[in-house]
């Protein structure tokens, strides 16, 4: 064993002992040394995160690679796909719509479709916009093997958003089958769905008419200053995204990258820089860089409880108690790809983590950045 790998060893081995609530997080080089720790301890091939206080970063950076075949670094200007994190677009720009009076969550949500979404067990209740946003519209991910769905390469998905929906929610569509639907009421039950953050991508499209993507691009991306950011493959150059890697020895890795018909869900490529820009617009009340993204009932009527259980539902956004820190936020994961994005609302904080390999998700790393975001 050499004396680099001696001295990572003690790192891991030191901060892997101690609790963070245990560790003077107030000093960067603690927590660079827990940053450090867990990289290590979970094998990552590359990772970067930000912290964020206010509107401001005060801690951000990178280790590993995007590319380990390339030796290309993994920067905080790195580009990832981030999986469901994605789903945060939806009530930002639903809001949105709101706000201008062309729609409200309560609603039916066939007000806002070209075509009929009924469940056909209870074809008497509707489904309102709310429900999709909660998880509890009664409509599954039960018939959608979206690995099926997988198109491979750095393309585009082919078949347009609404056509696959039509396909998927309505009797004698190509994808339709008797589990689209559940066997309670909508309302009744929570049932994550990535079809639903389909649908109501597709509500804000035929709402706005434009295409979702190019929505969020000119209402949400663009007044943010997220010039990294996009839905396209065809907008993010190839060579700025990171590989994924799906095991722990790295064996899987592929410049194959995939799309899904569903991209409302989980497809938005950004890097940490960007995102938190979008974050501190919800930690400031709704505005970021003298831009009011949202108003500050908008953003109160998403950061607020309207369903319970496990942990508290907002609009697409999730409430959960740590330690002593109650957060909102949204975790993301893929083939290659692990992300979350998390803030403490009382204490104006929040952090980002994107890591490209499947199934990493390093709490005490989590709470070791909120921990010196509120000390700082």
């Amino acid at each position: 064993m050499n004396k680099i790998s001696i001295l990572i060893f003690s790192i891991v081995f030191l901060f892997s002992c101690k609790k963070p609530e245990n560790v003077d997080l107030s000093r960067k080089e603690n927590l660079e040394k827990i940053i450090e720790s867990e990289f290590v301890l979970y094998n990552c091939p590359g990772m970067s995160y930000i912290i964020v206080k206010e509107d401001s970063v005060i801690f951000s950076g990178a280790n590993g690679f995007a590319n380990i075949e390339k030796n290309i670094p993994f920067t905080v200007d790195t580009r990832m796909m981030i999986a469901s994190i994605s789903k945060t677009m939806l009530p930002t720009a639903i809001m949105q719509l709101s706000e201008n009076g062309l729609i409200s969550i309560d609603n039916d949500i066939n007000k806002y479709l070209p075509f009929e979404v009924r469940n056909p067990n209870f074809p008497d209740d509707t489904i309102t916009v709310k429900m999709l946003l909660t998880h509890h519209s009664s409509i599954t991910d039960a018939a959608y093997d979206i690995t099926s769905f997988y198109v491979m390469g750095y393309n585009d998905y082919p078949q347009p958003l609404g056509e696959f929906l039509e396909d998927y929610l309505v009797e004698g569509g190509q994808y339709y089958s008797e589990s689209t639907f559940a066997e309670y009421k909508p309302g009744a039950q929570y049932s994550y769905s990535n079809i639903c953050a389909g649908l109501l991508g597709y509500i804000v499209e035929y709402v706005s008419q434009m295409d979702y993507r190019d929505y969020c691009r000119q209402n949400i991306f663009e007044p943010l200053g997220m010039t990294r950011t996009s839905f396209y493959y065809s907008e993010t150059p190839i060579v700025e995204i990171a590989t994924q890697y799906g095991d722990m020895n790295f064996q899987n890795s592929s410049d194959k990258f995939l799309t899904y018909p569903d991209y409302p869900s989980g497809h938005l490529i950004t890097t940490v820089t960007d995102l938190s820009k979008f974050l501190r617009a919800f930690i400031m009340n709704g505005e970021f860089n003298n831009h009011l993204l949202l108003t500050s009932e908008s953003v109160n009527t998403i950061l607020k409880e309207h369903k319970s259980g496990n942990f508290k539902q907002g609009l697409i956004f999730i409430n959960h108690d740590y330690n002593e820190l109650n957060l909102w936020g949204h975790s993301g994961g893929d083939p290659g790809m692990s992300t979350n994005m998390e803030f403490d609302l009382q204490n104006k904080t929040g952090y980002i983590v994107f890591v490209n390999r499947t199934d990493v998700y390093p709490q005490t790393l989590y709470y070791s950045l909120l921990k010196y975001a509120n000390e700082y």
